[in-house]
């Protein structure tokens, strides 16, 4: 997101060499797995360069020697311990006198330190752009070369020492060195910003303190008091089509929100909840945008298929006459190779499709759940499921949906070719738990909108998650429960080429068990449509 039109140099990693007790901490960590997630990211050619930060001891000693005036706050002070004595007591805290440095990596509120320097010296070039690794960057414009514009503006202000990464903006802003009030100077932006190495190094050492051996300033609080006393200037403002959003840490326990967002701000979103706030703000409801609210809506959702495939169901969809129509488009997290002609195949129709491109694979139904519920805003839009392997079948699908739904149909059932094997599946919609389903589940599959909605969420789960084998018998059966007047469609409008997956005897097994559960939920009940 951050690279274009320019290359960076380098793009380098710090990892910090702190495994436990992390500020704000949310959840266990491993720095094993982190160590690997980043040999994988170079071998894929994201990284150019690792640093490992310094642990605690002489190293992180000089480094804050090198970068801190250290006087000293002792409170809480207790018998010093001679040199060999202190090094060898990880995570103790003894008093130390300002000469004798501090050789802890993170502050005494648990701000790291040392990492972020030992970043900053790893760098050759005069200027770094630093992020924390969290950060989530939204390009509105990719032509945009936002690192010039701050590049530019530090040119402009020999005192200026950062240049603070915007956040999402209504529209641009000059850059200032302090608010309208100018009742004291912008802080220091911690999370991304622009650093002139050479004017940084030149008003080294920054004030700081010592309490118990360990620094109470953080790096950018520390600039801060050094900016106060006439140094230099953090700048703030700019372009609003490059913009960063900060997930807070209780956010991050559910990633599948966090993705979301994530891929919301790659795509260009930007809810108006968002704008001048850098911490991510809002629903999962006030990101997924744009809106759909065309009369017909298709669900389309796959994962690493073929580009011939892909191709083919795109072009099914954009020969249909008749009815407007739009898509809720999921790449459920396909690999690279088949990730990155996904949206290039719907890019003529990128006016009438919301395109979501999963970090980690979530099922067809859980995207159906997003799309229909949060993503589709009329009740009465018809919902038309579409695999993204298969295709419409001729170009008046949606002229003899329209046709059903303007005779008072609220949902309608097949009838398709399979790719296999000649199959025909006759339909009851009386009580389908007890007639196997009464074949309700086949494509081709349309509602309304309102009756997904009303299904209770837990019908859709088991043990907790959606349902994922057999998931078209988890929502089909309660909508042709709830449903006043379903409709069976004789001919055939939808190609299916089944994926393989369930057909051995294992997997049938499988997908046999799950019907059984879903079948043994209680029936959906018509009132639920009085809501």
């Amino acid at each position: 997101q951050l690279e274009g039109p320019r290359a960076f140099a380098e793009r380098i990693l710090v990892v910090d060499a702190k495994e436990h007790r992390f500020l704000r901490q949310h959840t266990a960590g491993s720095k094993r797995d982190v160590l690997e997630s980043v040999r994988h990211l170079m071998e894929a050619g994201w990284l150019d360069r690792i640093v490992e930060a310094p642990d605690e001891g002489g190293t992180t000693t000089e480094l804050n020697r090198r970068w801190f005036a250290l006087g000293s706050s002792m409170r809480g002070a207790r018998p010093s311990r001679s040199p060999a004595e202190g090094s060898s007591m990880r995570g103790a805290s003894p008093s130390r006198s300002p000469a004798e440095g501090s050789p802890y990596t993170h502050t005494t509120s648990g701000a790291h330190v040392a990492p972020l320097l030992a970043g900053f010296e790893a760098c050759t070039t005069p200027f770094v752009l630093h992020v924390d690794a969290d950060v989530m960057v939204g390009r509105l414009d990719r032509d945009h070369d936002y690192l010039n514009d701050m590049l530019q503006v530090m040119q402009d202000d020999p005192k200026a020492l950062t240049v603070a990464f915007n956040i999402a903006k209504e529209s641009d802003q000059s850059y200032t060195a302090s608010p309208q009030d100018g009742t004291s100077p912008w802080r220091t932006e911690a999370r991304a910003g622009l650093v002139d190495l050479a004017r940084l190094r030149a008003v080294l050492p920054l004030p700081n303190s010592l309490d118990d051996g360990r620094l109470t300033l953080s790096w950018h609080r520390s600039l801060d008091v050094a900016i106060r006393q006439g140094k230099g200037r953090s700048l703030r403002g700019g372009d609003h089509r490059a913009f960063y959003t900060h997930p807070p840490n209780v956010r991050k326990r559910d990633p599948d929100a966090w993705f979301s967002v994530l891929d919301r701000i790659e795509h260009g979103v930007v809810p108006e909840i968002q704008k001048g706030e850098p911490e991510w703000a809002g629903t999962i409801a006030d990101w997924m945008l744009p809106r759909r609210r065309e009369p017909f809506v298709f669900v389309v959702s796959g994962r690493n298929v073929p580009a011939g495939r892909l191709r083919r169901c795109v072009a099914s969809l954009a020969k249909q006459k008749g009815e407007p129509w739009g898509a809720v488009v999921f790449d459920d997290a396909s690999a690279p190779m088949f990730a990155e002609h996904f949206e290039s195949a719907w890019h003529e129709f990128r006016q009438r499709c919301t395109i979501v491109r999963n970090r980690r694979r979530r099922g067809l139904l859980a995207n159906m759940v997003t799309a229909i519920r949060f993503i589709c805003a009329e009740p009465d839009t018809v919902i038309v499921t579409l695999d993204a392997d298969d295709a419409l079948i001729g170009d008046d699908v949606l002229l003899r949906l329209a046709s059903e739904y303007a005779h008072g149909a609220d949902v309608t059932v097949g009838s398709m070719l399979r790719t296999d094997k000649r199959a025909d599946y006759p339909v009851r919609f009386d009580q389908p738990r007890e007639h196997r389903g009464g074949n309700v589940w086949q494509h081709l599959r349309s509602f309304r909108k309102r009756l997904f909605d009303a299904i209770p969420d837990d019908m859709l789960r088991l043990d907790g998650e959606y349902i994922d084998l057999a998931n078209d018998w988890a929502y089909m059966l309660p909508i042709v429960e709830m449903a006043r007047n379903p409709v069976h469609i004789a001919e055939a409008l939808y190609l299916h080429e089944p994926s393989g997956t369930g057909k051995d005897a294992d997997g049938k097994l499988l997908r046999d068990e799950v019907i059984a559960r879903i079948v043994a939920k209680a029936p959906a009940s018509p009132k639920g449509m009085e809501r």
